[in-house]
């Protein structure tokens, strides 16, 4: 009987302390020719974004919210698929880095964003990009503000 109490104890715990992963939903983005599909990811905080058809692409984070760590390695090819989960709230950019002439370039809106959000992710994006970089830009001009 205390075994079964001990269990239901930590299951409840668990349940309490853990709620981004009782909820995290899974979203995928596919590495096409030139682009990945979809563009443009809307996710919730603890949800995860899986990268498939990675042989000739990999993704890289170049815009990061303040604090958050980057995903994918630089000049690295992952092949097949991977999985990234951005750690912070608000908007990521990432790009192929060898289709990065072609616009290879994605966007993840991690938590709902406002127009201010969306503002000051293009101001981060000017000041920081360089060179072909900078097509993230065009990317966070199509962001649908979620607040």
């Amino acid at each position: 009987m205390k075994l079964i109490n001990i269990i239901g104890k930590i299951v409840i715990l668990l349940a309490i302390l853990s709620p981004n992963l009782v909820y995290a939903a899974d979203h995928a983005v596919n590495a096409q020719a030139r682009e990945f599909k979809p563009a443009i990811v809307y996710i919730q905080p603890g949800d995860s974004v899986k990268f498939n058809n990675m042989t000739s692409h990999n993704a890289v984070s170049y815009l990061i919210p303040e604090g958050g760590t980057q995903f994918g390695d630089n000049g690295k090819f992952p092949g097949g698929s991977f999985t990234a989960q951005p750690d912070k709230e608000g908007i990521w950019g990432y790009v192929c880095e060898p289709h990065i002439g072609f616009g290879m370039v994605g966007i993840i809106v991690v938590g709902d964003v406002s127009a201010d959000d969306v503002a000051a992710a293009k101001k981060q994006a000017i000041e920081t990009l360089k060179g072909p970089f900078k097509r993230v830009i065009g990317k966070i001009n199509k962001i649908k503000p979620t607040k």
